[in-house]
């Protein structure tokens, strides 16, 4: 990008370059604030910066400052790994702050949490995409001990039938609830209290594993992050009780009612006809004696055995206390005449001091930082998601060249994860420390603002295909000229070793393009901590002005690989910047973790945007819920690779040129 001094001036500071867990709820089962508004301290701009320009009224755009005074906030050891850009507004300035990261440096990971502990951003923007939502699963952390899906629910024919409504009451009583984090010993606990309604004769849990539309929860308690695993779904298999026929029901005699016994008799005698349960009646009994009384009452029903009832009738303090079956004194602690008893099997495990539940729409509440609004997907959401193929985690393209282009990429992944080993950094560390970070200094919102991987991985994959190819089809075809002018001697003996070497030189052309850049991160991957961090650190600040792209020695040798920058870095860098200028306007844009509620730890939920950037980015009916942005804004630090910081930045002065025509 060629800067042009009188529209952008960007202060440019260094970024180096940058499933077990279904599993485990089974096995447990088997066994039976810091205020998120930006201190102003993050570098107050001058009063009369010089030549300020601004693009269009109203529109969000990039404008001169003075460096020094727009890097204030950003300690000098940082100056020469980040970009600081603003974006102006007609309501206020965004300070959006680019840091480069490495995905091999330790210092890099440092770096990173040193930035968004001293800017304090509203947004935290990552590299990542709905792809790689489990990069920020940590691994070295045991396998996780709490578990939440967004659909828990009873057996279809028990949700049917009459007994639906008393279901409902059951299930927003219960410890799983949707959206909520809850153990083994919880789901458990569960069983026994359904149990306890009465209602059953037996309940069984049953779970589902993941599918493609859910992703990790993450619950911050101030120290680490928690994470809590993803089940498809939770179902409460549960068996209808049967009871004896209904002989005869009389109110006790110490229970004053407004109901009529009479009444009550002859709902018993219509509802007892061949076909329909005690259990149905009673239930029918029950509400109608709950519509009678006011205020809330607490029904009984006793003498189930013989099938000669007998109802009490008590008045409660709260609607929380009321009665939802009438049978629950029949039903002790989940054991009573014809329930087979559930034995919990999992220990109790530390709660993770979840609020309120999700299960309706609400706002977050991020410690004195504005709140971001989203609302729950609906079940027909959820449906359609659960049934689709291109969410999170999709398969690797297929095909002939596909499959060379993953066995490349991964050899790559490979050493460039070993050269991680060396240095003590894991794949995605640099995502989990800023993550972290952004949840111990209160911000709201961490998006992943970066192109899905599988999208991006064809694209790079046709891309180096188309060229390699031709070099390995010219080598062929000279291979078989050859051999066909020595077998026709329609060249000379003497001249048949020129075309071999015309060949030799067409196909190590071909397969130099692509052995390169693997011996070269090979050999990141043989030196020790010390060099690896030399060799990824910058040689010079992004902040002088070249619009030459940064391309660290080793780690980012894949670019040279043919055609791989326009996918892997170009595509990339457009898309990003346009997450972040949807960011910075409060429209969201990009997939997030949205903190959805905070008692004693911030729960940080996966959430879609109402106004996605890319619709194939941010697939509907993903995730626990839709969230609507934020138009107070002040900040945004985004933590990508350091090849792409230059690139991003360009991309936003053409967002922002566009914005003003």
């Amino acid at each position: 990008m060629h800067t042009n001094p009188t529209t952008l001036q960007v202060s440019l500071v260094k970024a180096p370059n940058l499933c077990r867990l279904h599993g485990g709820i089974h096995a447990a089962l088997s066994r039976r604030k810091s205020n998120t508004s930006v201190r102003r301290s993050r570098g107050r701009l001058s009063s009369k910066p010089a030549k300020q320009l601004k693009f269009a009224l109203g529109a969000l755009t990039l404008s001169k400052t003075n460096q020094a005074a727009g890097t204030r906030s950003v300690p000098g050891t940082l100056r020469k790994y980040v970009a600081h850009v603003v974006l102006q507004s007609c309501k206020r300035p965004v300070h959006v702050y680019i840091l480069g990261a490495s995905h091999v440096s330790r210092q890099s990971c440092s770096q990173t949490a040193q930035l968004i502990s001293t800017t304090k951003p509203d947004i935290v923007l990552l590299e990542l995409c709905k792809d790689r939502v489990d990069l920020l699963v940590d691994p070295s952390r045991p396998a996780p001990k709490h578990w939440h899906s967004r659909v828990v629910k009873f057996n279809s024919s028990f949700a049917q039938q009459s007994t639906g409504t008393a279901c409902k009451k059951l299930l927003a009583r219960l410890r799983c609830r949707p959206g909520r984090p809850f153990s083994a010993y919880d789901i458990e606990q569960d069983c026994i209290q359904l149990l306890s309604s009465g209602l059953f004769a037996s309940v069984t849990p049953v779970t589902q594993p993941a599918t493609l539309s859910d992703a990790p929860m993450f619950v911050h308690d101030g120290i680490q992050m928690q994470t809590v695993a993803p089940l498809g779904s939770l179902t409460f298999q549960a068996a209808p009780r049967q009871l004896p026929k209904i002989k005869s029901m009389a109110l006790d005699s110490t229970t004053k009612s407004s109901g009529s016994m009479q009444q009550l008799a002859d709902i018993a005698s219509e509802e007892s006809k061949p076909g329909t349960s005690t259990v149905d009646v009673l239930l029918k009994v029950h509400d109608q004696l709950q519509r009678s009384v006011t205020p809330p009452a607490s029904i009984s029903f006793c003498g189930l055995e013989s099938g000669e009832i007998k109802v009490s009738v008590d008045t409660v303090n709260s609607p929380e206390e009321a009665s939802i079956t009438g049978l629950e004194s029949t039903a002790t602690l989940g054991k009573g005449w014809g329930i087979s008893a559930f034995q919990p099997r999992s220990p109790q495990v530390p709660s993770l001091h979840y609020g309120s539940a999700s299960t309706s729409g609400s706002t977050t509440d991020t410690g004195g930082s504005e709140a971001v609004h989203w609302r729950p997907h609906s079940e027909a959401e959820i449906d359609a998601a659960q049934g689709s193929t291109s969410g999170r985690g999709s398969p690797l393209p297929s095909g002939l060249s596909n499959t060379f282009t993953n066995f490349v990429t991964q050899t790559y992944a490979r050493y460039q994860r070993e050269a991680g080993q060396v240095v003590g950094v894991s794949s995605g560390e640099a995502w989990r420390v800023a993550f972290q970070a952004a949840a111990q200094h209160g911000v709201a919102q961490v998006h992943l603002g970066d192109k899905p991987a599988i999208a991006m991985s064809q694209r790079m994959s046709a891309a180096i295909t188309a060229g390699t190819v031709p070099y390995l089809a010219a080598a062929l075809l000279l291979s078989l000229a050859t051999v066909a002018a020595a077998a026709t001697q329609a060249v000379p003996a003497s001249m048949l070793p020129l075309p071999s070497v015309v060949t030799l030189g067409v196909l190590g052309k071909g397969l130099s393009s692509i052995l390169g850049p693997l011996l070269e991160i090979q050999k990141l991957s043989k030196m020790s901590a010390e060099e690896i961090e030399a060799a990824v650190d910058l040689r010079e600040p992004l902040q002088n002005g070249s619009s030459q792209l940064v391309k660290l020695w080793g780690e980012d040798a894949l670019l040279d690989w043919p055609g791989a920058r326009g996918p892997v870095i170009h595509e990339r860098d457009a898309h990003m910047a346009r997450t972040i200028h949807a960011a910075a306007r409060g429209t969201g844009g990009s997939p997030a973790f949205i903190v959805d509620s905070r008692d004693t730890n911030a729960v940080w939920q996966y959430m879609m945007p109402q106004e996605p950037v890319e619709s194939e980015a941010c697939p509907r009916g993903h995730g626990n819920g839709v969230y609507f942005g934020d138009d107070k804004v002040q900040s945004i630090v985004a933590v990508v690779g350091t090849a792409h910081v230059r690139g991003i930045v360009a991309e936003l002065q053409k967002l922002t040129v566009l914005q003003s025509s």
